[in-house]
């Protein structure tokens, strides 16, 4: 017994006095706002929280939900709309906060379309049916008198895939990142600006299940908290954020994107450092996915939102 419990002292004086904590968390394939969102792992925020933050990406919000429910992430950052439909019918998700409370979204088109009305009979580009892409569409149609049903949708993969097809004109119209705007050689005709349409609007918000909040709460405040520095650091440090965006997405030096998205975040407050949830944006879209059909109009956002893991980090922030 005496040199088992010697063994035993051997081995944990050889261990680490600290393992990390892992965290998988997912998020859509960078594009121009990536110095933004990857600034917690990579700019050693999650790691000064002592947390081992390991990101993953998905072509969309359909997707990250899915690899969520399989329990292949813990955590995922994109748009509200996948928790909301899946809590409706029973599903354990929560939303801890939201990091990007306005769109970053441009309706965009090639020359031969005048307006959206222009749009009835095209091919419309989204990321995949029931994406927020897709919802931000439809939205947009019935607002300039467009029924959804006049227009043909079609699965155009990410950002960048949307806006090379509608390049080569395989489809006519596309909700993609306003950044593009800012690459003239696209040739990308502006309709409508999402920030500006629809304000109230929901971008992205941090997901996770009901029992990863139970079983890995710790690691959860550690990665809220990291994040909540991370965005600040990002907002106040332009050259640096840009410079991430440009390593994660390899995106060459002279393309402007990379700025032009960070100047619109900035600009329109897209993103925010408090990743706090806004009550009367989460009832607006309940309403607005009613109305699609999408989940019943009684159902309460409050079943899917869990605010206690944001008000520990914030706590231990000093912000509470």
């Amino acid at each position: 017994m005496t040199r088992i419990f010697a063994i035993l002292i051997a081995v944990c004086a050889a261990l680490p006095a600290h393992a990390d904590d892992v965290l998988r968390h997912g998020t859509l394939v960078p594009k121009g706002d990536a110095g933004f969102i990857y600034m917690a792992a990579e700019g050693g925020f999650a790691k000064a929280e002592k947390l081992d933050l390991r990101m993953q990406a998905f072509q969309n919000d359909t997707l990250m939900m899915k690899a969520l429910l399989a329990g292949e992430l813990d955590s995922y950052e994109g748009s509200p709309i996948s928790p909301l439909v899946a809590g409706s019918k029973g599903a354990d998700v929560k939303i801890l906060g939201c990091s990007w409370p306005k769109l970053t979204y441009s309706l965009f088109s090639h020359d031969g379309i005048a307006s959206i009305g222009d749009l009835k009979g095209r091919k419309f580009g989204i990321s995949a049916p029931g994406s927020l892409p897709d919802l931000v569409a439809r939205t947009m149609l019935k607002q300039a008198g467009v029924a959804p049903a006049q227009v043909s949708f079609v699965a155009a993969g990410s950002d960048p895939e949307r806006v090379r097809a509608l390049m080569a004109r395989t489809i006519d119209a596309a909700i993609s990142t306003s950044d593009f705007a800012a690459r003239p050689e696209l040739k990308l005709k502006t309709l409508a600006v999402a920030s500006d349409a629809l304000p109230q609007f929901l971008r992205q918000c941090i997901v996770t299940r009901g029992d990863r909040v139970r079983s890995k709460r710790e690691p959860l405040v550690a990665f809220m908290a990291a994040e909540m520095r991370a965005y600040r650091h990002a907002l106040d440090n332009r050259t640096e954020t840009v410079a991430l965006t440009r390593r994660i997405t390899g995106m060459a030096a002279a393309d402007p994107v990379a700025e032009a998205s960070f100047d619109e975040v900035v600009e329109h407050k897209a993103a925010s450092p408090a990743i706090d949830i806004d009550p009367a944006k989460f009832a607006w879209l309940r309403d607005l996915l009613a109305e699609d059909g999408r989940l019943a109009a009684k159902f309460d956002p409050a079943a899917v939102i869990d605010t206690s893991i944001r008000e520990a980090a914030a706590t231990r922030l000093g912000q509470r």
